[in-house]
Formats: C-alpha cells, structure tokens, sequence
C-alpha cells in the first residue's frame, strides 16, 4: 500500500537520499584526511602543567585550549601547520609542524611584563558586555539550576616540595651543590627523597547525587591515603573549592570571595580582553583577566575566566584571592557542553602554595585535581535513595579502596605516587600515625586523649569573679573504650568562693547517625540566677564565646539530678527530653515569699520535664560508619523552641509551673553591606516561681561606680554592654539584637584592615508579682531598653584571635542621668577564623 502513496514523490525522495549519501560520503572521506595533533604545555621554569593555554592554528583565532593538567588535542587538515600558543603573562610562542606530525609538546616562558595598573577605554569597557552577558545567563547556566544530576569523581591530593627548587635539572643540580658545599646532609636526603616520593598522597573516588531543593549528597566510596586510614581526610577534596563559579560568594578553603561574574561586578573589578579564540565560526572565546579596583571593600578574588559566546557561559576559569598572608591558594575549573544550553564542570584544580612553612627551606605545595565521570543530568533520582548529609562515607571506602580507585583513575599512578604509598604506610605502621592524627584531632575539640579517656580542657582552669581561678580536672571514656558507651565525671575547686564542685554523667548510643542517645547524671555546680539555658543547643566547650560569665554577681548553688535521651529524626531537628530534679540556693541575702504570706524562704526544690528542639535548615554535616554524625558548617538560621514544666509533689518539689522560651538567630550575608546578624529572643513563666526560674536579662556591664572599672570588660556579642548585672527581673520578655558586620568594606589597607560594625539591641519585660521577692531588684524593662553601639574589631588579629575596642550607650526610657552613665568602652574579642 505504501509504494503507490510515494511513487509519485519517487524522484525527489532519491535526490533526496542521494544528497544525504553524498553529504555523509564526503564527510567519512574529509574526515578520514584530518589528523589529530595531541601535546602538553608546561612552564619552562617549573615543569608545572599550564591548564587553559589557548592554542590556535596558522595564526588565525581558531582552536582550543588546554585542560588543568595542561594536556590538548586539535583537529587538523592535511598538511603542515603553524600552531600557536598564547597564555596571560608568557611569551607567545609559534611552533611549525609537519604533514605527519602528530604529537606537539611545549614548554612556555613566563614574561617580566605586568598588567596594566589601569586603562582608559574611549567609552564603555568592551569587556563589559561580555561580563554583564555572562551574569545574564547565569542562572541558567549554573549546574546547580538543574532539576537534577548524578556524577562520579575520582581525585588526587600531592603535598610535595615546590618545583621552583626541585623539579628542573639546574636547579636540581645547584642545589645539589650548594648543600654538597655547605656539607648539609639533610638538604641531600631531602632532595634525594623528593625524587622518589611525595611527602603525602591521596586519592578518592565520590559519588554526588543532587536533588533540589532538600537533597545534596556525595558519597565517598573510596580513600586511599598515604600512611593513614581515616577517610575524613576525604574533606579535604570535597571541602576545598565551591563546585561551580556561579554563586555570588566564591568558597576557596573555607573562606567566601566576592565572584566576578556577578551583578555589579564591573564596579567592583576591573576586566580587560586579553585574546580572543574560535572554537567554531559562531564560537567566541573570551579571555578576560580581572582584579579588583583601587580602594576595594570586599574579599576579591583575581584571575583569569574564559567565557564561551554560545549561551554566554563560563568555559573555564583561573581564581585565587587577591590578598594572601604568605599562604597561595589558586583554584581552577573547566566546564563542558554536556547538551545543547548545558555546561557542566569537567575538572576542577586548586594549588596551595605554603610560603610560611620550609622543610629547611624547601617550600610545601598542595595539589588537587579532580575529574568527574559519568555525568548525567536529568538523572532520575529518588528523594528517599539521596542521604540528607551533605558527604557520606561508605563503610568500605577503605576496604575496597583499591579495587575501585583501579577502575577510575585517569591515568596509572607514577612510581613518586606509589612510592609515597609504600614509604608513608610502613612510617606510619612504625609511629603510629593514625593514632597521632586522632589525638590532633581530639585537641580540636577541647580534649586531650590518654588512653582509654579523654581530659576536658575547659575543667582544668578557669576564672569567674565569684569563683576567681577554679582548678579542676575532667575526663571521659572515649571509644577505645566503648564506641556505645560513655562515663566521665569531673571536680573543681574555687579559690575565691572556697567552695569544691563536682559532677558525672554518662551516655549509652543507641543510634549514631540519628543521634540517639540516653542519658544521665549528678551535678553540684553554680548556675546563673534567672539565666536560660537552651538544652538542644550544642556544648561548644572550649571555644565558647561566652565572655560575660567572667564577670556574673549572681549564682544559685545547686545540686542537680537528671536524665533523658536525644534524637535527631530529621539531620537538621535536634530532639532533647530532659527531666531534671534540682535543689537550688540562690546565693546572697535573696529572699521569696513563698506561700504569699510574709514567709520569706531560700533553698528551693523543683522537679522539671523539658523538651527542646532545635532546627537548623542550613546546617551541614559528614555521616561515617565509626564516628556517625559530625557538623562542619552550621548555617543560619537557627531556631531552638523549649518547653519546661515544673511539677510539685515529686521528690520533695515545690512548684508548679509551665515555661516557654523561643530564640532566633539569622544572618544574612550582601555584597555591598557586609554581613547582617540579628537575634530574637523571648520567654514566659505562667505562674509565680522564685528569681532562679524567673528571666534576668543578659546584662554584661559590673555594678560599680568607676567608670574605668565598669569599662575594663570584654565585649560579650549576645549581651547588652550598658546594662548592670541583675538590674532588671521579668517573668515575661523580649529581646532583639542587630549587628551590622561591614567587614572591610568602610576602611581597607593592605596591612590593616579593620571590620567596622554597628550594633543596636532592644528589650521589653514584666513582672506580675514583685511582692514576693525581698533583698533583689524587681525592676522591670515595661517602657523598653535600648543601646546602640559602634565597634572597631580586628584591629590586632593574632593567630585566631582578633581584638578590637567597641563603644556602646543606653538610649530610651532607661537611660540615666550622665553621659558617663550611660556610657561603655569595652575591649572586643572574636576568632578570626
């Protein structure tokens, strides 16, 4: 039945199928007659692979380009050709090869010239089109736009000494010499060593499944580490650099640059063309470098980016911060058409350059490369297959790490790479390096491993005014003990108060990776009168802020039973069930009328159920088969809702009574602002109960008439700094806190470099029954408190800590006859981490 329909058409269906005969005939043979040129591209100096060279034929603008380990391949017409090479900073170089050739290897040299410091352009900046194109189209170009993707990566990490001193003959045999002359045998071993291994290696293979909006996960399924077997060190890879260039924040080692290819930038940064490529006749290359203009106040990030004219998306990009303290960090990233409007990252690179350590004057340098496979975007994935960490890893990433880093390496590993297995493996097996390494990394949070225990370091000194020095000790089992279960107990000793504390509590793990955990204990200790304390917040310990508890007036002696669990159901709701029984003596002449009838009392008994909750929708953390859950970034906001009521009648308790305490907490990070953080706080007790359960507000300034006396305090970033210590009771309350981060954007010096910030807070409270309470401060916040300040911070930043000064006044209805009343100067401390 078919033929007679199409006999008619029969003559222009056969030229039709005879021009697409042709065509494809042609194409076969035309294709039959190109060659394929392949080479590598190295710095003459320092044999270092230089990735993103452009490199073009006869003289024209077409061609491609090099990928991060500085390899290419080019498509050539029969014949002899001239191939070019041209990069930023090095001298372009011309290179003839013959009809046959098919391999190309070239060793570029660097160039004294410098950019230009700044350019006139008769009108607007031609790279500003191209730039502001590229932000466009960025939302669309941004892999993390897709409605989904899968990808796995394999990945290698080298710490090695530099090349400047050990990669090229001369300087290999100079430096030879010299230490031949200066009879250094260390300088010899070093550099024979360097000949033969690295000093650390590395390889992973990761598995990424991204779902929007609530899924994000990369599994490591293998680790292999040079004389370690702690697959954390798989972080280093996945933590290092931001996945693509398209966010309006760059992360480069934990630290956030303000990108170039975002809206404004061209006020920020300034660009110039430096060349201009063809990959196909309707196929531009741009070669834009950047720095940031004069008088920045923002965290720039310089380099060069390489934005492709078809969908005006980012084909490659060179980054490293503008500023470093002697320690180099450069990332690199190229990115693919994956299909038609989707660029999808290839490989990614980063370098850190160690300039403020020597192995006896030998330089360490860092290298990353990654390189993803078997990309699918679109991918059909399901929401319940995708774990809710943000890096999970596989209980046999080590076990198998062999068999599968086998399957997905890109190339063979060298003889320095496997000698650096053998060498630092057996090193390690001789001293113990894992076991070292745990101890690091114990250190870190505050503990110190002996054994079976781990000391607190927080238990062995500390210092309050009403204590003065308290010296104790601290220790609790660790999982060389038991991984499922946990008892320690700690004593301290104040000086001042002359009194001695103690405590023990204990954990039994039922689930690690919900968190599920029952719990126990005694303490005889001191807790601040009125203070809230939110149970489901994590115990910081050791690097905890909280600078005002030096100097609290105000103290209940208590001793304190209590048990419970935790639960996490959701990796970012933490769950604590809390039941508690307390007896409390509120230090000093307070007095409570107890049964409202005249009868003043001190020493109280509460039985107590608190549920907390915290829900952090922003928080990240690593899933492991032997450590569970760990959290390594936070994220904002956070929410923490706790409910507490105190029933009587139970183990000689006294009151009844219902309690709600609510805290908010957000930041908001903006270009040309800095960084907003504010804090909403409140709480309620329904009934009448004495001062230790009622709310003193988070004053942090000393009763005293001494102005100096008063200013001789550190700054606490969650206190009112104007306000006296207990000068205000409420059973209800409010507060807001405002802190205006402009980091360095008001005030930027190479060398100095201090954050400006301002600060205003605000509090409401009531009290409905303050009859009750003798030999204290029933005042109450009902008209409104309010303080604004200004602080310098960072003015000396030492190690990880930075100090600054802040000024602060007392606004409002509760401000005070004087200036110098109202008035704080106080000294500013932060981490600068």
């Amino acid at each position: 039945m078919g033929v007679y329909t199409i006999v008619p058409k029969l003559n222009e269906l056969m030229k039709k199928y005879l021009f697409t005969f042709l065509t494809l005939l042609f194409a076969t043979f035309s294709y039959s007659q190109v060659r394929t040129l392949t080479g590598k591209v190295i710095d003459a100096s320092t044999k270092k692979a230089m990735p993103f060279v452009n490199v073009t034929v006869n003289n024209t603008q077409v061609g491609t380009a090099t990928d991060i380990d500085g390899n290419y391949n080019l498509t050539l017409n029969p014949g002899p050709h001239t191939i070019n090479f041209s990069f930023i900073g090095y001298q372009k170089q011309s290179e003839q090869i013959t009809a046959t050739q098919s391999k190309l290897n070239i060793a570029m040299v660097e160039t004294s010239e410098q950019l230009e410091e700044a350019a006139v352009f008769p009108g607007e900046n031609p790279a500003h089109r191209i730039i502001k194109n590229a932000v466009a189209h960025k939302d669309e170009n941004a892999p993390e736009n897709l409605p989904s993707f899968t990808y796995k990566t394999y990945s290698k990490f080298v710490v090695t000494l530099d090349e400047d001193s050990l990669a090229t003959d001369t300087a290999m045999t100079n430096t030879l010499d010299s230490a031949l002359t200066r009879g250094d045998s260390l300088d010899l071993d070093i550099i024979q060593m360097m000949e033969k291994q690295h000093l650390f290696f590395m390889e992973t293979v990761t598995e990424r499944s991204y779902l929007p909006p609530s899924r994000d996960n990369e599994t490591v399924l293998a680790n292999r580490s040079s004389g370690f077997k702690n697959p954390l060190f798989s972080l280093l890879i996945t933590q290092l650099q931001s996945f693509s260039f398209y966010s309006d924040y760059i992360s480069i080692a934990g630290q956030d640059f303000l990108n170039p290819i975002t809206k404004g930038s061209t006020k920020r940064y300034f660009f110039i063309i430096e060349d201009t490529t063809y990959n196909s006749p309707t196929d531009t290359v741009y070669v834009i470098s950047y720095r940031p203009k004069p008088n920045y106040g923002f965290q720039p990030l310089k380099g060069v980016v390489y934005i492709n004219s078809s969908d005006w998306a980012i084909q490659s990009v060179i980054a490293e911060p503008y500023e470093n303290d002697g320690t180099r960090i450069a990332i690199e990233q190229r990115y693919k058409p994956y299909a038609p409007h989707i660029w999808f990252p290839d490989q990614l690179s980063a370098e850190i350059s160690f300039g403020t350590i020597s192995l006896n004057n030998f330089k360490p340098v860092a290298r990353a490369r990654t390189y993803l496979k078997d990309i699918k975007v679109g991918a059909d994935i399901k929401k319940k297959d995708v774990s809710r960490a943000q890096v999970s890893i596989d209980e046999l990433a080590v076990t198998n790490a062999d068999m599968i880093l086998n399957q997905y390496r890109v190339d063979s590993i060298s003889s320095q790479e496997q000698s650096t297995y053998t060498f630092m493996d057996s090193l390690s097996e001789a001293e113990n390096l894992d076991k070292r390494l745990k101890i690091l990394t114990t250190l870190a949070t505050g503990k110190v491993p002996i054994y079976f225990i781990d000391l607190d370091i927080d238990k062995i000194l500390s210092y309050n005014t009403y204590e003065g020095f308290r010296l104790g000790i601290g220790a609790h089992t660790n999982s060389r003990f038991s991984r499922w279960f946990k008892i320690g107990g700690y004593v301290g000793y104040g000086f001042k108060d002359e009194v001695t504390k103690y405590g023990w509590d204990s954990e039994i793990i039922l689930h690690k990776h919900s968190n599920l955990k029952l719990l126990g204990g005694y303490q005889f200790d001191i807790f601040e009168s009125g203070g809230v304390n939110f149970i489901a917040e994590p115990t910081l310990g050791f690097f905890a802020d909280n600078y005002r508890r030096l100097f609290i007036p105000q103290w209940d002696e208590t001793s304190r039973y209590f048990a419970g669990f935790t639960f996490d159901p959701l990796p970012n709701v933490h769950l604590k069930l809390l039941t508690q029984r307390e007896n409390r003596y509120m230090v000093g002449d307070y007095w409570y009328d107890e049964s409202n009838d005249g009868n003043f009392v001190n020493g109280f008994n509460y039985f107590e159920v608190v549920a907390a909750a915290q829900y952090v929708p922003s928080q990240k953390y690593v899933e492991g088969p032997d450590f569970g859950k760990l959290i390594f970034e936070t994220g904002y906001p956070v929410i923490d809702l706790q409910y507490t009521r105190g029933i009587s009648g139970v183990w000689d308790s006294e009151f009844d009574y219902d309690k709600i305490d609510l805290k908010l907490i957000h930041r908001i990070k903006k270009i040309a602002l800095g960084v907003t953080s504010f804090e909403l706080q409140g709480g309620t007790v329904l009934q009448d109960v004495p001062y230790s359960k009622l709310y003193t507000a988070t004053a942090n300034q000393i009763n005293s008439d001494d102005f100096w006396k008063r200013s001789f305090m550190l700054a606490d970033r969650h206190s009112f700094e104007t306000m006296r210590f207990n000068e205000f009771m409420s059973d209800t309350y409010v507060h807001f806190m405002f802190r205006q981060d402009f980091k360095s954007l008001l005030f930027r010096r190479k060398e100095f470099s201090p954050h400006i910030e301002l600060v205003a807070r605000a509090m409401w409270g009531d009290l409905r029954s303050p009859d009750l309470h003798k030999n204290i401060s029933t005042k109450t916040p009902d008209k409104g408190y309010y303080e604004a300040g200004l602080e310098f911070n960072k003015l000396i930043s030492q190690n990880l800590v930075a100090i600054g000064i802040g000024t602060y006044y007392r606004l409002g209805p509760e401000s005070l006859p004087s200036f110098e009343e109202n008035f704080a100067f106080k000294i500013t401390s932060k981490y600068s981490f």
